[in-house]
């Protein structure tokens, strides 16, 4: 199965890249040459990597001061940005 992260800022690309391998090992990160993004390579069934990539780019997110980002796993996207407070009414 492959998760697929878009990055806005195609500059950062490799700071994502880089912090994946970390997390997950070299030999499960690639980045394609026509678009801006990095591939993660999971198995089947392997919900403790998906969730590792979840944190992993959340923390990077935040630290590279990137709005949001897209993500795919499979066919099924979603998108990854800043929680906002939200008012609450009395």
């Amino acid at each position: 199965m492959e998760m697929r992260v878009v990055v806005p800022d195609a500059t950062m690309l490799l700071s994502l890249a880089d912090q994946l391998s970390v997390a997950l090992g070299s030999d499960r990160i690639s980045i394609p040459s026509d678009r801006p993004e990095v591939e993660v390579h999971v198995e089947q069934g392997s919900d403790w990597r998906v969730l590792r990539v979840l944190h992993t780019v959340e923390w990077w997110r935040n630290h590279a001061g990137i709005e949001s980002v897209e993500m795919w796993l499979g066919e099924r996207s979603c998108v990854l940005g800043r929680r906002a407070l939200v008012e609450t009414w009395h």
